[in-house]
């Protein structure tokens, strides 16, 4: 059994989860709502309910997907099923990959139907669809939960127990959804603190700009300037908007760091399952 085989059983198990269920009408909801009170404006696009959603799917789509993914492998590492997935063979790589493939699937399925429900209503409430548009958005939110799920599986590969899975899990959301945004204690105002307050150097807002931006929901709304390039919905904390950028503030930059987050906690993960003593 290959990765392909691993993926396929873990898509099939996830559909028939009732909290994956709720959570697919929690997606349709919230966008039929949005949708909804949308058209009573007058000139209603669309592109107003696509911003919306994206000042609001930094805090949805991180956790549902966490929650869709953080027990992939702690969860069969503490029933003791992960034996048995192991000896049919698969690999500890087809594993990682495999779990990942499937929850991928799974949320891609849903946010899909979701979205395929909120065309279908713009059609009708709404005064204009840009399809392009529209189409482009659907890849960059699909594009960041994928990236959330492969940060939630390499979690969980590292993890040997649900509740240390889940604790890492709320403990991802926290640092990137909470603490980067308190002015006191982010990241960026704490290399500011030290670099300049302790050890007397400047760094220049582009660093603190960049650090800030590291954190995958605030990459994701730079990187929607790219769709929606006449009205950002990401303004700069540290840099002056007529000021010029470095490469690695620009838009089409954010994608290459959703990209690492995919990647990096997923390698990491499989390197730390790899080496684990599953008893």
């Amino acid at each position: 059994m290959s990765w392909l085989s691993v993926a396929k059983k873990d898509f099939t198990d996830s559909r028939r989860s009732k909290g994956l269920l709720s959570l697919i009408s929690l997606y349709v909801l919230l966008l039929v709502i949005i949708v909804y009170f949308a058209g009573e404006s007058p000139q209603s696009a669309m592109t107003d309910v696509l911003r919306l959603v994206s000042l609001i799917g930094i805090f949805i789509i991180p956790l549902s997907a966490l929650i869709v993914a953080y027990l992939a492998i702690a969860g069969e590492r503490e029933s003791g099923s992960i034996k048995y997935l192991l000896g049919l063979p698969n690999t500890r790589l087809d594993l990682v990959v495999g779990k990942f493939v499937g929850r991928s699937v799974v949320v891609t399925v849903g946010l899909l139907l979701a979205f395929g429900v909120a065309a279908a209503l713009g059609v009708v409430f709404l005064d204009s669809i840009d399809v392009v548009v529209f189409g482009e958005f659907v890849l960059l939110m699909l594009f960041f939960t994928i990236t959330y799920i492969g940060i939630a599986v390499g979690l969980s590969a590292t993890c040997g127990s649900r509740s240390r899975a889940m604790a890492s899990s709320v403990g991802v959301f926290f640092v990137f959804n909470v603490l980067w945004t308190v002015p006191q204690i982010s990241p960026s105002r704490m290399l500011r603190y030290v670099a300049e307050d302790k050890l007397g150097m400047t760094l220049g807002p582009e660093i603190y700009e960049f650090v800030f931006l590291v954190s995958p929901p605030y990459a994701f709304q730079r990187a929607a300037g790219l769709v929606f390039p006449d009205r950002p919905i990401y303004f700069s904390r540290y840099i002056s908007p007529e000021a010029s950028i470095p490469f690695y503030l620009e838009e089409w930059f954010m994608l290459v760091i959703l990209g690492a987050w995919l990647v990096i906690p997923l390698a990491v993960g499989y390197l730390s399952f790899e080496r684990a003593d599953l008893g």
